[in-house]
């Protein structure tokens, strides 16, 4: 014996359950295209988003090199979200504090491009190079 879908989800009659949109026998829906569902934009869900626009107008980014004395650099590295390492804190006494913000993202050390590495593997690579004389660090910034 077969259950009886109909009297389970609201008598459907000849009309499938499933209201995904298009047109469903004699009926038809409206889908999230529609610009009547969408207030105030007057096109459909690819229309422009202005409030995106203004959240980054203005920002501008750039790339730094920045050239690092031997030894330490007192710079904490991260890699949140699986994104690019960022420079997440700067010590009062590095070296390269003045030059160097938290936010900057971090795109190459000695022109190796570290965009995919983890922190850890970031900050080994610049300890590695810790006893060169100088270490060029590519650095992403907006200002």
């Amino acid at each position: 014996m077969d259950y009886d879908y109909s009297k389970a989800y609201g008598g459907a009659g000849n009309y499938s359950l499933s209201d995904a949109g298009g047109t469903l026998g004699s009926r038809t829906r409206q889908t999230a295209a529609d610009p009547a569902l969408i207030p105030g934009s007057g096109g459909t869900i690819f229309s422009d988003d202005h409030t995106f626009d203004q959240a980054y107008e203005g920002v501008r980014e750039e790339l730094l090199d920045i050239y690092a004395p031997a030894g330490k650099l007192g710079v904490v590295i991260d890699t949140p979200n699986d994104g690019p390492p960022i420079v997440h804190a700067v010590k009062d006494t590095s070296p390269i504090a003045d030059k160097v913000r938290v936010g900057d993202k971090l795109v190459a050390v000695d022109d190796e491009d570290v965009r995919d590495m983890t922190a850890i593997k970031v900050s080994k690579l610049i300890s590695k190079k810790s006893t060169n004389a100088s270490r060029k660090m590519t650095m992403e910034t907006e200002y």
